[in-house]
């Protein structure tokens, strides 16, 4: 028999369906010229190792969206350490997908504040991945990655509001699944130029390019900044 509960359907704690978070990852690392093994692993870490889905989510999520494969399941034998994120769907880890938890709600937390949380907890993994040498922080890129795309897809809603039986609930399963990707997608096109910058690669930016630095603190985007105009770069990036 079918249930109903959407957590079979969806990550506990709420944000895009794991498939989603692999496909935005991916096709922005493709556009930014990765290649195809490179823009799968970090896609992976950005969806099955930072939602530590269980099977019945995994299972459901690739029957909905047709998936031809299963890049998000688990990857057993490739040394990913998956135990780094096993308490992911642990409602006291909400801010890992930019949400609040009913508890913090009562205590009067806002849902700005839930998603600004989020969103410093992303760009903080973005840049500790950006700032190290080789890949041992990849991790850390993937929950950075994902934290900032749930900030889009649920703006710090809290658990009842995703995961209960209202209409607030269906909504956002609907986004879930089917929601739109676009200003995830640029927001982690942001992020992934960011990390490319400051380890000193080149970056190829579109005349009138425009980026997404929400939730990025001061001393962050000063960085960022200085490690453009280091690279020698000397046209004009919008941001919003």
């Amino acid at each position: 028999m079918l249930q109903t509960n959407p957590i079979l359907f969806i990550e506990k704690n709420g944000d895009y369906a794991v498939s989603v978070h692999y496909d935005i990852t991916y096709k922005q690392m493709l556009r930014l010229g990765y290649s195809k093994s490179r823009a799968d692993l970090v896609a992976h870490y950005s969806s099955t190792y930072a939602d530590h889905p269980s099977k019945n989510v995994q299972f459901w999520d690739g029957a909905l969206h047709l998936k031809n494969g299963n890049p998000t399941a688990y990857r057993s034998g490739m040394g990913i350490n998956y135990d780094i994120t096993s308490k992911s769907q642990d409602e006291s880890n909400s801010k890992w997908h930019s949400m609040m938890s009913d508890q913090e709600a009562e205590n009067g937390m806002t849902e700005y504040q839930a998603m600004s949380r989020g969103l410093s907890f992303g760009w903080d993994n973005i840049f500790a991945y950006a700032n190290s040498s080789d890949d041992s922080k990849i991790g850390n890129l993937g929950q950075g990655l994902h934290a900032l795309q749930d900030a889009i897809a649920h703006k710090g809603v809290k658990t009842h509001d995703h995961l209960g039986i209202n209409i607030s609930s269906a909504k956002e399963i609907a986004n879930d699944m089917y929601g739109s990707v676009q200003e995830a997608g640029l927001l982690t096109k942001s992020a992934l130029i960011v990390v490319d910058v400051i380890r000193g690669q080149k970056v190829d930016f579109k005349k009138g390019e425009t980026l997404d630095f929400r939730g990025i603190s001061k001393d962050q985007f000063k960085q960022f900044v200085q490690a453009l105009l280091k690279s020698g770069f000397q046209g004009t990036v919008k941001y919003q």
